[in-house]
């Protein structure tokens, strides 16, 4: 029969070229029986109760399409011993569809009934095959596979459940579960459905324990003959079977019949088939994804048979597209590739396009007992083959996915397949969507959109500075909050921004529950450089977040922020360039730099102290010394324009620096020939003495930015002072050691940030 997604047998070698036309041929032989048998059950689910008459032509066309289907599969699929088979779980939803459909018909002639039921039919099919085509076309294949698994899960199963319904509906002769319930109170009825539980048991117990190809042919054709042996036996002529139900109720005949095109588009109620649609639709989507997970199935199980090969996914949308439109034209169900005979091809050796071309052959070479077949075959035979469809597709999507799946998965899972038992399969479809939707924005939601939280005394720029102006950020920076967010900012994420926020206000001074060293907050940095979009809802909770900063009197900096939020930003009236609470950023350096200068020029100490003398600088820094004076006295003074290079990257380390007045960057040039700025240096910096210590040589450069007076050191002056003056060397290498440590702690602060 054909297959369920995602199974994955196990792959063999490649036969000896001499075998592959064997190998074809058996593969045809095993798929074009399996065909039979499954177009004969599949027109039986469909064309069943009202619709019996229509069963003739029914197994007709769906045999004349799984020919078409392997036929044109085999000739222009990427992957050449591709064996495409109809698949009945599309067939299952439409099932119940035609059954609503006859229902509302009752009244109708019976012509008009079955030709509505073959436009439903054909109509499905060609839905399929454009959506195929389409998608296929323009490349979109792999979108689907977003479609969410427990969906699809359940779609599956409710299939299975649809199957099991078919299945009562084909004995009973009634449609709908508390209708073929009471059917069974019949005897003939009841005989009719004990032996289909009986044969469906007996496949799944057989079925479980082999796995050769052979096994279902036989076991059905087995059941076929020991029924019409044991009639004879019971007393019991053909007719009198027929007329209790045992066999279909349809002459036999050796040829077979197809419906008329003209008759279906003149008879057909229109009205009816539309409201058809969204049944179609779903078969059509549901037909995708099996498609496209049959696909991933061979590509990954069949690797090595493929000959090196990649399975163009949307080559065979686009070729099984325009075999399902030339199948919907005559009336027929869909169909795709099926994993399992295709595999079953490649164990065998079929690696060319004859296992296809073969299993075309024979189906079309049944089509000429199709009449004979259906009239033999035994009515509780073609429902015992669609009930274990059914279960089986219910084991595997609904109980076996139960130690799969987390229990929240499983449970939308098994509200798909209630919804489709209780309601109908769209509603179900529906519930499954929205309750998919609901739990990935509730599980979204959850995750966290702070990436870091710091206060300025804790994250500070890339500036080096005085230790005066260090020690007044580390008080006074905690009048600095700065926020990094991750993600994507939607209505479900963006409200975890608004608490912080106001916790952060309301911890300003000496306010109930704040903490001890609390500042006002001056400055909120909000960081978007890990943000990969927003929507509307989200910009409208930052208006909400501009409001309370413009409450308590402080200015929100927007940093890295990206075009698609600074659009949002705008369409709710929020403008970073002319709100004078807001203020831009290019990046949250840029952003901290900006608000410890404003902090630092509120105290009277903007830029560390640009005009107090090095020995001041020098002071705050090692503490007093009675030989700082002539510490200063032995460095040399340098008096340097903007852009001007104080150090170069690769040259030697022959002295060290330390910067009076001004500013200074240390940069480094990318490939690209940009330059990245690594650190800016304000007075009462040290530079350059990591490479002059260790003997290295420069591993950046040095600009001036600024109008600048810079102390050197040279390696010279510190030699000639550890002969002459070791007291004097002592005081300058304790200089040069308390500005490593500096350094040392500001990296160790980098790194336990980072690691947050």
């Amino acid at each position: 029969m054909s297959d369920a997604p995602i199974r994955k047998p196990s792959t063999g070698h490649p036969a000896h070229p001499g075998r592959r036309p064997i190998a074809s041929a058996m593969i045809g032989l095993i798929a074009g029986i399996d065909n039979l048998g499954n177009g004969l059950a599949i027109a039986a689910l469909l064309f069943t109760g009202p619709l019996a008459a229509g069963l003739g032509a029914g197994v007709g066309v769906v045999l004349l399409s799984a020919a078409i289907l392997a036929l044109l599969v085999a000739l222009r699929s990427t992957q050449p011993n591709s064996v495409a088979l109809v698949q009945e779980t599309g067939v299952a939803i439409l099932a119940s569809t035609v059954a609503t459909m006859a229902a509302g018909l009752e009244s109708a002639p019976e012509e008009v009934r079955i030709a509505t039921a073959f436009a439903i039919l054909g109509g499905s099919t060609l839905v399929t095959g454009l959506l195929f085509w389409t998608v296929g076309r323009l490349r979109l294949g792999r979108l689907v596979r977003f479609f969410p698994y427990p969906v699809v899960a359940g779609f599956l199963a409710g299939s299975g459940w649809l199957l099991v319904e078919g299945a009562l509906a084909m004995v009973s002769g009634r449609h709908g579960l508390g209708a073929g319930i009471a059917g069974l109170a019949a005897p003939m009825v009841m005989v009719t459905a004990a032996a289909a539980v009986g044969l469906a048991g007996l496949l799944v117990l057989t079925m479980r324990r082999s796995d050769s190809p052979f096994t279902m042919p036989l076991v059905l054709l087995a059941t076929a003959l020991a029924f019409h042996a044991g009639l004879p036996l019971l007393g019991v002529t053909a007719e009198e079977a027929r007329g209790w139900g045992w066999l279909p109720g349809v002459a036999g005949g050796g040829g077979f019949s197809l419906p008329v095109p003209t008759e279906v588009l003149a008879l057909a109620d229109w009205g009816r088939v539309a409201a058809a649609l969204p049944a179609m639709v779903s078969v059509a989507v549901l037909g995708m994804l099996g498609l496209l997970l049959n696909v991933s199935g061979i590509e990954l199980a069949q690797g090595e048979l493929s000959q090196g090969r990649d399975i163009d996914a949307d080559a065979e949308l686009r070729s099984t597209g325009a075999a399902n439109l030339l199948t919907g034209a005559l009336g027929g169900p869909s169909g795709y590739v099926g994993l399992g005979m295709t595999l079953l091809a490649g164990r065998m050796g079929a690696t060319g396009r004859g296992a296809g071309l073969a299993t075309a052959a024979v189906i079309l070479g049944g089509l000429f007992v199709a009449g004979w077949l259906v009239s033999v075959t035994p009515v509780f035979l073609t429902a015992g083959l669609i009930l274990f469809l059914g279960v089986e597709l219910l084991q595997e999507w609904l109980i076996d996915a139960r130690r799969r799946l987390p229990r929240t998965e499983w449970l939308i899972v098994l509200a798909v397949v209630l919804a489709i038992a209780g309601i109908g399969f769209m509603e179900g479809l529906a519930l499954g969507l929205a309750v998919s939707l609901a739990m990935f924005v509730y599980s979204y939601s959850r995750l966290p959109v702070i990436r870091g939280r710091h206060s300025g005394a804790e994250l500070r720029s890339r500036v080096d500075r005085s230790p005066a102006a260090s020690l007044h950020l580390t008080g006074a920076g905690t009048a600095i909050e700065a926020m990094q967010l991750q993600g994507y900012l939607f209505f479900g994420t963006a409200e975890q921004i608004v608490g912080p926020v106001r916790d952060r206000l309301e911890r300003a001074g000496g306010q109930t529950g704040g903490q001890v060293g609390d500042r006002p907050l001056r400055f909120l940095i909000i960081d978007f450089r890990h943000i990969k979009g927003m929507d509307s809802a989200a910009a409208g909770v930052f208006r909400r977040i501009r409001n309370l900063i413009e409450a308590a009197g402080a200015t929100l900096v927007l940093s890295a922020l990206p075009d698609a939020v600074e659009d949002a930003f705008r369409n709710c009236g929020l403008d970073p360039d002319r709100d004078p609470v807001l203020r831009r950023a290019p990046d949250l350096d840029h952003a901290l730099e900006s608000c410890e200068e404003a902090l630092l020029a509120q105290s009277g100490a903007a830029g560390g102290g640009v005009d107090a003398p090095l020995l001041r600088h020098l002071e705050a820094m090692t503490g007093p010394h009675p030989r700082l004076a002539d510490a200063v006295m032995a460095l040399d003074t340098l008096h340097l324009e903007p852009d001007e290079v104080l150090i170069r990257a690769g040259e030697a380390a022959s002295d060290v620096f330390i910067i009076g007045r001004g500013r200074v960057k240390v940069q480094i040039a990318l490939p690209d020939g940009r330059s990245l700025r690594l650190r800016t240096m304000t007075a009462g910096a040290v530079v350059g003495e990591i490479a002059l210590l260790l003997g290295q040589t420069r591993g950046a450069d040095v600009v001036v930015e600024t109008p600048a007076t810079i102390h050197r050191l040279t390696a010279a002056t510190l030699a000639r002072l550890e002969s002459e003056d070791p007291e004097l060397a002592l005081v300058l290498h304790r200089i040069l050691a308390t500005t490593l440590a500096q350094k040392v702690t500001l990296a160790n602060r980098l790194i336990e940030q980072a690691a947050v």
